[in-house]
């Protein structure tokens, strides 16, 4: 009983001691996930965008990507726009409308690059969404020779793509509800993939900043001041025409408040990307 019991002991501290293989693996898959971040994180702040834009009010709500993506879908709804109470007619209005219809597009496509990359854990190439859009990028070559497949107009041809985030009523069957778990699922996964919330997370800023305004009004928010910084060193500052019709003191303020902007923005955009260096680096050490 006692040479059992030395042994035993013997056996705990052996297994304390040393590195557990289910902890390695642990380590080994957190590893590859952080190597995976990184590599598309580095690929995303190859350069720097600042906009200055003066709104009436700010939402300070936090993303929720679930949310977030419910919200950019609903704007697929054919009675958004009534519903939101956001102007028909008018040429300013139109315009208003095609910036909420874009940020769908911009989520669509998103998407639909993922469908057709083979190693994204998305691609199925007996999938009907891509069936169909091969079918009808076939029948438009024939109406139109020099086509061009990636165009992201073409996209449509897939449509509908986007999976339903509320279960959708049918006269067939009320409840669709093994569509309805298939989209959750596969909604579920989607907000997993780091490169795709971050494009959500982007769009949800967008529609943000067009949600800040009196959307039952046809003026939208204008971009006074943007100002691009790539990694090469080519700076671009472009200003609207609108600004120098302000009074000076206002265009003077938007300035100065977008200078600050930029410099602050450059600051941590830098320190961002020296952070990911040094990530890289230790990360290659400890492999």
């Amino acid at each position: 009983m006692s040479n059992e019991l030395q042994t035993k002991n013997r056996n705990d501290i052996q297994t304390k001691g040393g590195e557990s293989p289910d902890i390695k693996n642990l380590a080994r898959g957190v590893l590859n996930n952080l190597v995976s971040s990184v590599q598309t994180l580095v690929s995303d702040i190859t350069a720097l965008e600042v906009n200055t834009i003066v709104v009436e009010r700010i939402n300070g709500s936090k993303f929720n990507a679930w949310e977030a993506y419910q919200e950019i879908y609903s704007i697929h709804d054919q009675n958004y726009f009534e519903i939101k109470g956001i102007p028909k007619e008018g040429s300013q209005a139109q315009a208003l409308r095609q910036h909420y219809r874009s940020l769908f597009d911009q989520l669509e496509r998103e998407y639909f690059y993922l469908l057709l990359e083979q190693d994204s854990g998305f691609y199925n190439p007996q999938d009907e969404r891509i069936t169909r859009y091969r079918q009808n990028l076939e029948e438009a070559k024939k109406r139109q020779e020099n086509i061009v497949e990636a165009d992201e107009n073409n996209i449509k041809l897939a449509k509908p793509i986007l999976p339903a985030p509320t279960p959708v009523i049918d006269e067939k069957d009320a409840n669709h509800q093994e569509d309805w778990i298939e989209n959750y699922q596969e909604i579920q996964k989607l907000l997993k993939n780091a490169k795709f919330v971050r494009t959500l997370r982007k769009i949800a800023e967008l529609k943000a900043a067009l949600d800040s305004n009196n959307v039952t009004s046809t003026q939208t928010d204008i971009i006074y001041a943007q100002t691009v910084m790539q990694l090469d060193g080519d700076i671009i500052t472009r200003y609207n025409k609108e600004l120098f019709n302000l009074p000076e003191e206002a265009k003077n303020s938007i300035i100065t408040t977008h200078n600050e902007g930029l410099v602050a923005g450059e600051k941590q955009w830098r320190g961002t990307f020296s952070f990911l260096i040094n990530l890289v680096q230790n990360i290659a050490k400890l492999s």
